[in-house]
C-alpha cells in the first residue's frame, strides 16, 4: 500500500492496522505504542462531537486483539509495548497483551483535573492507565528507575484536540525516549492524529502508524508536515 505521508524517519498509512501491519519487515519494531479503541462507545460532543470507529466493547476487544496478532512477527525479541486503556477495560486490554508478551505492570498517567460522571458519588476519573510488556529478551529501560504514576503532563485541551482521546506529545516522548534505543522504529497500529509519530520524529526516531479514518490521518499527516517545515531538529 502507498503511504499516505512519508518522511525521512515516519511513515503513515491510511487503511486498517490488520491487514496493514502484515507487510512489516519480521522483529524490526523496538517499541509498540498506541492507544486502541477503548471500547467505550465514545462519543463527543460539541462541534468537534465525533465517535469513534470500532469503539464497541466487543468490536474494540476484537479490533484489539486481531491487530496484536498481526503485528506480534513484527515486533523484535526485546521490543516494548506500552498500550493505553480505560480502567474498566483493563483486565480485558491486559489478558489481550498478556497473550503475544511477557506484562510488566501498568503505568497511571495522572492527568490533575477534574472529570465527568458522579460528581458526588465518585472520585474525580482524572487518569488514564498505561500497560507495559516486554518481549521474551530483556531490554532495560533508559535512564534510572522511575514511578508508575506519570505527573505533569497536561491533557491536550479539547478546543485543540485533532481526536477526541489525543495524548500530549511531551507524555510521548518520554516513553520513547525509555522504550526505543537511537535509531530504533517505533509503531502506532492506531495513529489517530500522529501524537506518537510527531513525538519520535522530534526524538530522530523512526516510526511507522496506521490509522483507519482518513480524517485523522490527514491531520497527522499535516502535523508531520508542519514539523518538517518548521525545521524541528531531528537526531539520527
Amino acid at each position: 500500500m502507498k503511504p499516505y505521508f512519508q518522511s525521512d524517519l515516519v511513515t503513515l498509512y491510511l487503511g486498517d492496522c490488520r491487514d496493514q501491519l502484515l507487510g512489516l519487515p519480521s522483529e524490526s519494531v523496538d517499541l509498540m505504542l498506541t492507544g486502541p479503541p477503548y471500547g467505550m462507545a465514545y462519543e463527543g460532543r460539541g462541534q468537534r462531537a465525533a465517535a469513534i470507529r470500532a469503539d464497541g466493547s466487543r468490536q474494540g476487544m476484537r479490533v484489539l486483539r486481531q491487530a496484536l496478532t498481526a503485528a506480534g512477527p513484527s515486533l523484535a525479541a526485546d521490543a516494548h509495548a506500552l498500550v493505553f486503556c480505560h480502567w474498566s477495560s483493563w483486565p480485558d486490554f491486559t489478558d489481550a497483551v498478556a497473550a503475544h508478551l511477557k506484562m510488566k505492570g501498568a503505568l497511571i498517567w495522572w492527568k490533575n483535573r477534574g472529570g465527568v460522571g458522579d460528581c458526588t458519588g465518585s472520585y474525580a476519573p482524572d487518569y488514564e492507565v498505561l500497560l507495559h510488556a516486554v518481549g521474551g529478551k530483556r531490554r532495560p529501560l533508559v535512564g534510572k528507575r522511575m514511578v508508575a504514576v506519570l505527573a505533569g503532563f497536561a491533557p491536550v485541551p479539547p478546543p485543540k484536540r485533532l481526536h477526541p482521546t489525543e495524548k500530549p506529545v511531551s507524555l510521548l516522548r518520554l516513553l520513547i525516549e525509555r522504550s526505543c534505543p537511537a535509531g530504533g522504529l517505533v509503531l502506532d497500529p492506531f495513529a489517530g492524529s500522529g501524537s506518537t509519530l510527531v513525538a519520535a520524529q522530534q526524538l530522530g526516531r523512526r516510526a511507522v502508524g496506521v490509522e483507519l479514518e482518513e480524517r485523522y490521518c490527514e491531520a497527522a499527516a499535516r502535523r508531520l508536515e508542519q514539523a518538517l517545515h518548521e525545521g524541528q531538529p531531528q537526531v539520527a
